[in-house]
């Protein structure tokens, strides 16, 4: 009897072995399933913290990472207001101290433009090497899929760069720039963040006509780190839709980097996006999801991103510095959305919309 009885346990271990490997080997068909049919994409990082490290290119491995998390699109942002705010190293390895608030170092004319040029450069020499393609358009992205590569869309956190001068929007346009940020950590000539010091005024004349420009070049514009007023006016201004790359709702956290939920209605009003991070604040991929049910709840999940400012923060640990996008999809899952949903939030809401401003 005991024979008898070991042999049936060992079976039934065996069986439930052979049930959890059926279960993943399933779950990665139907993940591979979706991903066939979407352009899957991170809507706001610093792969290989180019924008602010002193280094020549994105590394291959974090190359590697993205696409082991499928990957297929990622928007590259230089921060451009570092220029007037430091926090970063010169390529001659010195380091330049942050300013907080809006305290800025004075800089000679063209100096912050030169800086803008030279970050997105590092994203330039990447696509150089023949590991990325540049993301000039929707169809770049699609071929490069098709072939097996990433694609890297070059964007500007903070139009600081632009010297509020729409002519240089232009040129990072001709470089490849493809979407525009307004804000970042300063306020500037276009308008007002979301942090401290809290200055009650929104989007400028300046602010109006380069949103206008980035509408007529094709270039998403991102409210992100904007507060109110700046959203509320840009909203008004713009004749295409705008994401709000890299956030959470204000709701289920409150910080000043969160969005309440009339700014979320607003934004998908409009057609425009929420991207939801990863951020360490919401401890769990549970945590994650429940702000993107919470944005699904507001205003449905056509207005869902992700957005996982890569080396620009800190990250729940099951998406940790290895940049774990599965653990998102898997999530997701768990949590009972459906595979178009999960297509749509890893990028096809994104893909969908730069598509629509791209358009003639």
């Amino acid at each position: 009897m005991f024979i008898v009885a070991v042999l049936v346990t060992v079976a039934a271990l065996l069986s439930g072995t052979a049930t959890a490997q059926t279960t993943t080997a399933e779950r990665d068909r139907r993940v591979a399933a979706i991903h066939e049919r979407y352009v899957f994409a991170d809507v706001h990082a610093h792969p290989s913290t180019f924008h602010r490290a002193n280094v020549e290119r994105i590394e291959s491995a974090e190359l590697a990472r993205y696409q082991r998390g499928l990957i297929d699109l990622v928007v590259c942002n230089v921060s451009s207001d570092a220029a007037y705010q430091g926090g970063y190293t010169n390529r001659d390895s010195t380091r330049v101290a942050r300013l907080r608030g809006n305290d800025a170092y004075p800089l000679q004319p063209g100096q912050a433009m030169a800086f803008t040029l030279d970050r997105l450069a590092r994203v330039l020499k990447t696509i150089e090497s023949g590991e990325a393609v540049l993301a000039t358009s929707p169809d770049a992205v699609l071929e490069a899929k098709r072939r097996g590569k990433i694609a890297l869309l070059p964007a500007l956190e903070g139009a600081d760069g632009l010297e509020g001068n729409p002519d240089n929007l232009r040129e990072l346009h001709r470089r490849g720039v493809r979407l525009l940020q307004i804000m970042h950590f300063l306020d500037n000539s276009l308008g007002s963040n979301q942090i401290p010091p809290y200055e009650d005024r929104g989007l400028t004349p300046l602010g109006r006509d380069v949103v206008r420009e980035a509408n007529r070049l094709g270039i998403i514009v991102d409210l992100a780190h904007a507060n109110t007023r700046t959203i509320m006016d840009a909203l008004e201004t713009s004749s295409q839709s705008i994401i709000f790359s890299h956030t959470g709702a204000k709701a289920l956290h409150q910080g000043d980097r969160y969005l309440t939920d009339d700014e979320i209605r607003a934004i998908a009003a409009q057609g425009g996006l929420i991207g939801i991070w990863p951020a360490a604040a919401f401890e769990t991929i549970e945590g994650m999801i429940r702000h993107i049910d919470h944005v699904k709840t507001l205003v449905g999940v056509d207005h869902i991103a992700i957005g996982s400012d890569l080396r620009g923060m800190g990250y729940i640990p099951a998406f940790g510095e290895e940049a774990n996008f599965r653990a998102i999809v898997d999530g997701l899952m768990d949590a009972g959305y459906s595979d178009e949903d999960i297509g749509k939030i890893m990028g096809g809401n994104f893909f969908r919309l730069w598509q629509q401003v791209a358009a003639p």
